[in-house]
């Protein structure tokens, strides 16, 4: 028994903390601008904020308490509340909890669905589907993105699973491709179908615009055969290649800080997958582990442990996103 204790405690830790930012950002006052006008531009009442901007700015005011035309103050940042009703009635409602990843656009697809279950795996007698766990995952993934500022398109859907936190996710084929297609039972129409959605998406945002597409797929191999967390590129994209090992990165510090007697062995390699060399933005295509290794199972049916891949994943995602920002 003592073998698996270290694979169960792996994934868990779940703290964005290293992730922490300034809440407030820097304007100009514009000439001839009010206290009151300010604030009202910024979106701030001056009833409710007056009081935490002066804090803000202590020592930024003329003597008698009037902004500086030209001069830059801290703005308290104001953060919406999304309502997602694909996530789930548990998890509709997400807070944004600060804006790291503000102006970012991520197209996640979570791989088969529909007719096709992909990698089918047994663990004490229940069956466990590949798309019902990658779904549950990139669902748990774009929760995160969205609380740190990214616009999220979720390409693959199924309006009444949601996330889900039970151990055995029960199958079905009712996913659809977005925006609301009947996803093809033959492989490559299907990924010609998801392929095509991302695409068209990722033309609607404005040329320049940080767009990054993270493809979840769970291996199938032999049942003795555990893997780690690997990851492919295209190898014509730079960017692509640049994120895959940001997120090998990733993954690799978190096994060291949650797992430091095991060593991490998850790969970065280039294929020519049809999701890597069809579609527009940088892409990534992650194997989260073998769906019939015993060790490798628990990484997926554990609800903690879903959460974490998908936390580490969008840790991840925003050391990339900061990365191209200094370029």
């Amino acid at each position: 028994m003592l073998k698996y204790i270290h694979t169960i405690i792996l994934l868990i830790g779940l703290s964005f903390g290293a992730l922490a930012q300034e809440n407030f950002k820097w304007v100009s006052v514009k000439k001839g601008e009010g206290f009151n006008a300010f604030l009202y531009r910024n979106q701030l009442n001056p009833k409710e904020h007056s009081e935490k901007f002066k804090n803000l700015n202590q020592g930024r005011f003329t003597k008698s308490g009037h902004l500086i035309a030209g001069k830059k103050y801290k703005v308290p940042l104001r953060y919406s509340t999304f309502n997602i009703p694909l996530l789930g009635t548990e998890h509709a409602k997400v807070k944004q909890t600060d804006n790291v990843l503000e102006g970012a656009v991520i197209h996640l697809v979570a791989g088969h669905g529909g007719p096709d279950p992909g990698a089918v795996g047994k663990v004490s007698g229940n069956t466990i589907c590949e798309d019902e766990y990658a779904y549950d995952i990139v669902l748990r993934m774009g929760k995160e993105l969205i609380s740190h500022g990214a616009k999220v398109h979720f390409i693959i859907r199924d309006m009444n699973d949601g996330i889900r936190n039970a151990a055995f996710l029960k199958p079905d084929k009712d996913e659809k491709c977005y925006p609301s297609q009947t996803i093809p039972r033959k492989q490559t129409p299907r990924l010609r179908q998801r392929a095509a959605a991302v695409n068209i998406l990722a033309r609607k945002e404005k040329p320049g615009t940080y767009q990054r597409l993270i493809v979840l797929h769970l291996d199938s191999r032999s049942k003795r055969n555990r893997t780690d967390v690997y990851f492919y590129h295209h190898a014509g994209s730079k960017k692509g290649k640049s994120m895959a090992l940001t997120l090998q990165k990733k993954m690799k510090a978190k096994y060291a800080k949650h797992q430091p007697n095991r060593k991490y062995t998850g790969t970065v390699g280039s294929r020519r997958l049809y999701m890597l060399k069809t579609t527009t933005p940088p892409s990534v295509f992650v194997e989260l582990g073998n769906i019939n290794n015993y060790r490798d199972q628990i990484r997926f049916t554990k609800t903690d442990n879903r959460q974490a891949l998908a936390n580490w994943l969008c840790e991840g995602i925003i050391e990339d996103y900061r990365m191209q920002k200094k370029k």
